[in-house]
């Protein structure tokens, strides 16, 4: 089993947009963007919230499971395995009126103001995943179920039609806890068991070794550089986040709240990390945090306790999920 956790994507965005220059020109394209993986990701917590209710001992279910096919990256919001079938599920988080458009496929939300926005259909999405699936188990010598897909809508007032005059089989789709009756209906399907339970634990075993997340360069997706992210200590009060701290006498200091702390450089680093690179050396630490010497950075950064390799200015320190924690989002509570 894969417990759900914030993607990747989700946390660099996050840390992007509060890392972005002041007024920077693509501010507006992060926070749209932004917005639109905290309403995918509260779609994803809540199919996790339904599907955390089924029998764990007939259900093997894996989170945001990313996969590789040849040179393919593939990620799976959530996947059901049996000894019956696999089921995979994407989850949606779209609310209003949702037109399945069959010419063009695809999904079309109409706005309180007359607008319209479209979206990948997800029937076309969960083809290509099943799909990759399919193609990824006979490589990996586990072609052994059928797989097949389910679309789950997070809200129970979403508006599903169709083009008219375009017939629909709206039998792979499904709202809030309609998933049970779907899940049952395919359980019915597939009457009969393929494998044992011992077969099933070693493909799911497989799964997660297999686990392949695709790397994300957050600013070269975006086309930005190092200049166009702010440097400096950012405020540890989540209600302020000002950047930079001033560094006085071995305490920080914020010139917006004045909250004064001792120990605040590691998220500042892994800001870094993340958007940067998985390594740093004392002078762009140095400059990045805005300290005065070289002694001083040495210090604070020896108190990390970071990995390292090298000596004197050649030193780098690396990156350490130990140290640095992998999500770094400060998660709202409200979905």
């Amino acid at each position: 089993m894969k417990d759900l956790t914030p993607p990747q994507r989700l946390f660099l965005t996050e840390i992007l947009k509060l890392r972005l220059v002041i007024g920077h020109r693509k501010y507006q394209e992060i926070e749209k963007d932004l917005a639109k993986r905290w309403a995918g990701y509260w779609g994803e917590v809540a199919l996790a919230n339904y599907v955390k209710e089924l029998p764990q001992d007939i259900y093997l279910i894996f989170h945001d499971l990313q996969l590789q096919y040849n040179s393919i990256h593939f990620q799976i919001d959530t996947l059901l395995l049996s000894q019956k079938s696999i089921l995979i599920i994407e989850a949606k988080n779209i609310a209003g009126t949702l037109t399945f458009d069959n010419t063009f496929k695809q999904l079309i939300r109409k706005n309180e103001d007359g607008t319209e926005e479209s979206f990948e259909d997800p029937r076309v999405q969960c083809q290509r995943l099943q799909s990759l699936l399919r193609n990824w188990m006979i490589k990996n010598h586990c072609h052994l179920l059928p797989v097949d897909t389910l679309i789950f809508f997070k809200s129970t007032s979403t508006i599903l039609k169709t083009n008219s005059g375009d017939k629909m089989d709206f039998s792979k789709i499904c709202k809030g806890r309609d998933i049970f009756n779907k899940i049952d209906g395919m359980d019915q399907r597939y009457k009969h068991e393929r494998i044992d339970i011992e077969t099933m634990s070693q493909i799911g075993n497989l799964l997660l070794s297999q686990q392949s997340p695709k790397p994300i360069d957050i600013l070269k997706e975006y086309n930005l550089t190092e200049k166009d992210i702010r440097s400096g200590v950012c405020c540890p009060n989540n209600e302020c986040n000002y950047i930079p701290m001033n560094y006085k006498r071995g305490v920080w200091i914020c010139p917006a709240c004045h909250m004064i702390s001792k120990d605040v450089i590691l998220r500042t680093l892994s800001h870094y990390f993340y958007l940067n690179k998985p390594t740093i050396t004392n002078q762009e630490a140095r400059a990045f945090l805005h300290l005065p010497t070289i002694h001083t950075t040495q210090k604070q950064l020896h108190k990390l306790d970071l990995k390292k390799s090298g000596k004197t200015k050649d030193r780098l320190y690396y990156l350490n999920p130990e140290k640095v924690p992998p999500c770094v989002l400060s998660l709202k509570t409200t979905y």
